[in-house]
């Protein structure tokens, strides 16, 4: 995201009556969940980039970037690049997402972060704002304490302030009180080693690099762009819909989406609506037709799978052949939206 100072936030002001913060420092960047409010979509600088042209949320990208200041207007993915380690001054959340949902910060990857508060902020901490949850991917874990080095279990905690807006305040806490110190990373301490799979967004040691080097030595997906696959991006439709072309049929030419949709109409896929993010239900229902629609050795059960559900029989076949255990706890989760890490995987598994 672009480095934005006094003169945008005041129009933003202005224009959407969001709260303006002096931009009293160097490192400010204001980021959006899209580009909506700010018209521009693709920025980056000294150890960072921004991309929300081809993600929503957008995608805020740290590679080694140092001491940079960050207030969030809506939910935003953070993605930690392999070897590398960053630093923040405490990030602030200053409001909701457009459509008026919570804010969400999505951390993902394999580098490391610090955040830290500004000094003598011992109100505050290391993050102050309207922040619905802080999620971890990836294997990443959150600690933190008073000072540097501390590594007590860090998370979020209850909301403060809540305004009649709706909006309200919540920090970050580790060892009973507002953590001065957060460290984000993978467990363990140190940062994962570079890829093999000469994607700069997925690790050596990362749950999808297997999957994610078969599917591009099969020709099944080069990645979203010449250095990074996206394993946490929402999977949609069209994604695996290709995917599972490019497994039958190999890459195709010249009007591929034409030939894709022609293929799943073929066998009975709705195709209406290949922007809509791929369910775990879609998932498995088009890699069963695509296999066929065999049948299962006999029904498994999940408490949130109905016996006459049009997917059932495909679970069933999912789990036999080892594409796919559930999520836990008697569930299958239907309606859980895949991410492009999720689906080169069961295609992997379903390819052995």
């Amino acid at each position: 995201m672009k480095k934005r100072f006094l003169s945008l936030a005041m129009a933003l002001a202005v224009c959407l009556g969001l709260a303006v913060h002096a931009a009293a420092y160097e490192n400010l960047i204001e980021v959006c969940e899209d580009d909506m409010w700010s018209g521009v979509s693709d920025y980056s600088g000294d150890g960072w980039s921004y991309d929300s042209e081809n993600n929503n949320p957008g995608v805020l990208k740290l590679s080694g970037a140092q001491n940079l200041e960050l207030s969030f207007y809506g939910s935003c993915i953070i993605e930690l690049a392999p070897g590398t380690k960053s630093s923040l001054y405490m990030p602030i959340v200053d409001d909701f997402n457009t459509d008026g949902s919570e804010t969400i910060l999505t951390f993902r990857g394999s580098g490391e972060l610090e955040i830290f508060a500004y000094p003598g902020d011992t109100e505050r901490g290391a993050l102050n704002g309207c922040v619905s949850d802080m999620k971890m991917e990836d294997g990443l874990v959150m600690t933190g304490g008073a000072k540097q080095g501390d590594s007590y279990p860090a998370a979020l905690g209850p909301k403060t302030n809540i305004r009649e807006s709706g909006r309200f305040d919540r920090t970050i806490q580790a060892n009973g009180a507002v953590a001065q110190y957060v460290h984000i990373g993978p467990a363990g301490g140190a940062s994962a080693p570079a890829s093999t799979t000469g994607f700069s967004d997925v690790a050596a040691n990362s749950p999808f690099a297997e999957a994610i080097k078969w599917a591009v030595e099969q020709k099944i997906t080069n990645g979203k762009t010449a250095t990074t696959f996206g394993p946490g991006d929402t999977c949609t439709v069209s994604h695996i819909l290709t995917f599972l072309y490019r497994a039958e049929k190999g890459a195709g030419s010249g009007n591929e989406r034409a030939a894709v949709t022609a293929w799943a109409n073929l066998l009975g896929i709705d195709t209406s609506n290949l922007s809509a993010p791929c369910t775990r239900a879609m998932a498995v229902n088009y890699m069963w037709k695509a296999a066929g629609s065999p049948a299962p050795a006999k029904q498994t059960a999940f408490a949130d799978v109905p016996s006459g559900a049009e997917y059932a029989k495909a679970v069933s076949w999912a789990v036999e052949k080892g594409i796919t255990n559930g999520t836990g706890g008697d569930a299958f989760s239907p309606g859980g939206t895949c991410t492009r890490g999720q689906i080169v995987t069961f295609l992997f598994r379903a390819g052995k």
